[in-house]
């Protein structure tokens, strides 16, 4: 048998690292938001009043704003990382 049946735990990132993700994805949400401002603008109109059917509604708006958090956490997560490596990591 083994020393310890449990593997050794492995740290997640710092609170530096993830700092920087959140900057990171910040800035990639107001590039994206810049570069999709027509069609953002052309959307305000669907969000109020809710139009029927309501299922309709609910999908367009989980899909809207998921696509802005899904994509700029993704790019900004791999942006961050790179930085952070290459930059911040002081020989860690």
């Amino acid at each position: 048998m083994a020393d310890s049946e449990f593997p050794e735990p492995q740290p997640g990132p710092s609170w530096e690292q993830l700092r920087v993700r959140l900057a990171c994805s910040a800035g990639v949400a107001v590039v994206q938001l810049a570069i999709f401002w027509e069609f953002v603008v052309r959307s305000l109109p669907f969000l109020w009043p809710p139009v029927e059917p309501i299922t309709q509604w609910v999908s367009f708006i989980m899909i809207s704003a998921g696509s802005f958090v899904v994509i700029s956490g993704f790019f900004g997560t791999l942006i961050a990382d790179q930085i952070y490596k290459r930059y911040l990591a002081d020989g860690r």
